[in-house]
C-alpha cells in the first residue's frame, strides 16, 4: 500500500497562521514516540504543537523515544529545523518489558510502565536548567517529569480520561485475553489518575467529559479532586481538508476514515457492518461504504466480502476519499476523549452520522452540524433520510464547516494552550 509522500499527506504539519509572540519562552517536551511520522492521532498533535510554538518564536527542546517505527531524513530534517534540540531514545520490547516490572512493583498503569526510559527521565530533568517550561504528552510520559522538584511550572497532557477509555473499551471487547488484559490496565488506570494530576503545575485535558471522569476517581479514592485543569484539544488542518470542488460526491456513498488497527475503529466499523449496513443495502441496494485506513485487522478487511463494501488500506490521500462520499460516518463506541476524524469530516463541509460518544469530545450541534444516532435503526433511518434530501445533507455539511473554522483550527486550541503556559511561567517566576 502506498505511504504518503508529501506534506498534504500527512508527513509533515502545515504552515501555522501566527504571529511570532511577544513573550517567548523555551520548553522542555517529554513523549512516547517520535512525532513524524504523523500515523497516530497523538503523533499529529504532537507535530503540529511543534510547528505552532516555532511559528510564535519559541524554543522546543524534544526528548522522544524511538521505539524503531522508522522516520525518513526529510521529517527528521523537519524536526531538527523547528527544535532546538532534538533528542531521541532508542527504546525497544526489552526496555519496555522492564518497564512494566518496575511499573508492576509501583501499581502503574501497564502503559507508563512499557514507555518508562530512564535516559529520557535523566536528561530532561537536567534540561529543565534551560528551560522556563516542561511539558509531558499522555500519561505514559508522565514519569519522566513527575516529582521533579524544579520551580518551573510542569504540564501533563493527559488529553483524555484513559481509565474512562479502557472502561468503555472493556465493555465492547469481545475478544477474552483483550478484555483481561484492559481490565487490568483499567483498574490501574483508576488509582493513578487520581493521583499524577496533583505532581504538575497544570493538567490538560481534552474536554468536560474526561475532568468528569477523573474527579470521579478523585472522590472514589478519597482524595482532592482535580482543580489544576487546562482544556486542550487538538485541531484541524482546514486547508488540507476543506470542500472540494473538483471531486463530485457519488449519490449513495459512505466513507469511514480511520488507523485500522486501533480497537475503537476495529469494533466501531465492524459494529456498523453487521448491525446498520444490512438495514441501509435493503432499503438502498445501490449503497456503497468505502473503509479507509491504514493497517486494518483481519476482521476490517473481511467486510470487503459483503456487498457494497470496499476496504482501501492505506490510501497516499485520506481527504480524497472524504470527498467522494455523500456521508460520512462515525459509529464509535467505545473510547474517550475527542475524534480527529468528525472534526476532518465536518472541515470538509460533509455531513455526518455519528454515535453520541463520537461528538463527545467535540461539543458539535446534533441537526446543525451533524446528526446523531446511537441504535441500528435510528442510524440507518438518518443515513437513508440524508440520501433521500440532498438539500439538507449539503446545508449540514456547510454548517459543519463553519463549526469547524471559528472554533477547531489547530492555531486555534494552541493560543489558548500558549496563554495558560505564559500565565504559569509568569507566576512561578512571581514567587
Amino acid at each position: 500500500m502506498a505511504k504518503p509522500s508529501s506534506p498534504s499527506a500527512g508527513n509533515l504539519p502545515g504552515k501555522m497562521d501566527v504571529e511570532p509572540s511577544p513573550a517567548p519562552f523555551a520548553i522542555a517536551i517529554a513523549y512516547s514516540r517520535v512525532p513524524l511520522p504523523m500515523t497516530r492521532a497523538d503523533q499529529m498533535t504532537v507535530a503540529h504543537l511543534i510547528a505552532f510554538l516555532s511559528a510564535r518564536g519559541h524554543q522546543v527542546d524534544l526528548y522522544a523515544l524511538d521505539t524503531g517505527e522508522g522516520i525518513s531524513d526529510l521529517q527528521r530534517d523537519w524536526l531538527k529545523t523547528h527544535c532546538r534540540t532534538l533528542t531521541l531514545f532508542p527504546h525497544g520490547k526489552l526496555a519496555s518489558l522492564w518497564g512494566v516490572l518496575c511499573g508492576a512493583v509501583r501499581f502503574w498503569p501497564l502503559q507508563v510502565g512499557w514507555f518508562l526510559n530512564s535516559r529520557q527521565r535523566r536528561a530532561i530533568r537536567t534540561g529543565l536548567e534551560k528551560v522556563d517550561l516542561g511539558y509531558c504528552y499522555y500519561i505514559r510520559s508522565a514519569e519522566a517529569l513527575r516529582g521533579e522538584k524544579s520551580r518551573r511550572p510542569l504540564f501533563l497532557a493527559m488529553q483524555l480520561s484513559q481509565a474512562l477509555n479502557t472502561r468503555r473499551m472493556v465493555a465492547h471487547y469481545r475478544n477474552l485475553k483483550e478484555k483481561l488484559l484492559y481490565m487490568v490496565e483499567s483498574r490501574l488506570l483508576r488509582g493513578y489518575e487520581a493521583r499524577v494530576w496533583r505532581d504538575f503545575t497544570r493538567c490538560v485535558l481534552i474536554g468536560e467529559q474526561d475532568v468528569a471522569e477523573i474527579r470521579g476517581l478523585c472522590r472514589e479514592q478519597g482524595l482532592p479532586e482535580i482543580d489544576n485543569v487546562v482544556f486542550g484539544p487538538h485541531g484541524t488542518d482546514i486547508s488540507r481538508f476543506a470542500p472540494r470542488a473538483d471531486l463530485t460526491p457519488e449519490p449513495c456513498s459512505l466513507v469511514f476514515n480511520g488507523v485500522l488497527r486501533t480497537y475503537t475503529n476495529v469494533h466501531a466499523i465492524t459494529w456498523f457492518a453487521a448491525e446498520v449496513w444490512p438495514l441501509i443495502k435493503a432499503r438502498s441496494p445501490q449503497a456503497t461504504l468505502m473503509i479507509v485506513g491504514r493497517d486494518p485487522r483481519p476482521e476490517v478487511q473481511a467486510l470487503a466480502e459483503q456487498p457494497g463494501i470496499i476496504v482501501t488500506g492505506e490510501v497516499k490521500e485520506p481527504a480524497d476519499y472524504i470527498a467522494r462520499a455523500a456521508i460520512c460516518i462515525d459509529p464509535v463506541q467505545a473510547g474517550a476523549g475527542m475524534q480527529n476524524k468528525l472534526i476532518e469530516f465536518m472541515a470538509m463541509a460533509k455531513p455526518i452520522v455519528a454515535t453520541t460518544v463520537a461528538n463527545e469530545g467535540i461539543g458539535a450541534t446534533p441537526g446543525d452540524h451533524l446528526i446523531l444516532a446511537d441504535e441500528p435503526q435510528a442510524m440507518a433511518d438518518e443515513i437513508l433520510a440524508l440520501f433521500d434530501d440532498p438539500a439538507r445533507a449539503v446545508a449540514i455539511g456547510a454548517a459543519a464547516r463553519r463549526f469547524v473554522e471559528e472554533t477547531w483550527t489547530w492555531e486555534a486550541h494552541f493560543l489558548k494552550l500558549e496563554a495558560a503556559m505564559q500565565g504559569a511561567i509568569a507566576e512561578s517566576r512571581a514567587k
